[in-house]
């Protein structure tokens, strides 16, 4: 299996993070939501989920945009386009248990 980086943040002990609708990212987890991430030196199972609700694509972007507001300048425009437009999902992946995360959630907006 490939891996592919993406930044990522944590929401109720969930994982989440931002990719447009069309990416293989998506299209993988609509055919299986069975996922492991690699997260430092650590690999963590669960069960993803594509969620197009605007509050949560909103959330992850201003995620994104506490934790890496340099390369943000380059890409927020992008994002919200495509958050505006439909075409922006939000991968979250609720890990098996025992989760690593529970109750953790980045301190952000």
């Amino acid at each position: 299996m490939k891996q592919v980086r993406v930044w990522l943040t944590l929401n109720d002990g969930k994982i989440e993070f931002l990719t447009p609708s069309g990416t293989l990212k998506a299209k993988r987890v609509g055919r299986n939501p069975r996922v492991e991430c690699l997260i430092g030196n650590d690999r963590v199972t669960g069960t993803a989920e594509v969620v197009s609700d605007k509050d949560a694509l909103l959330r992850g972007y201003r995620a994104y945009r506490k934790s890496h507001p340099l390369i943000m300048l380059l890409l927020a425009r992008g994002i919200r386009s495509r958050i505006k437009r439909g075409e922006q999902v939000l991968i979250r992946i609720t890990p098996d248990e025992p989760n690593p995360f529970k109750d953790v959630t980045d301190p952000i907006v």
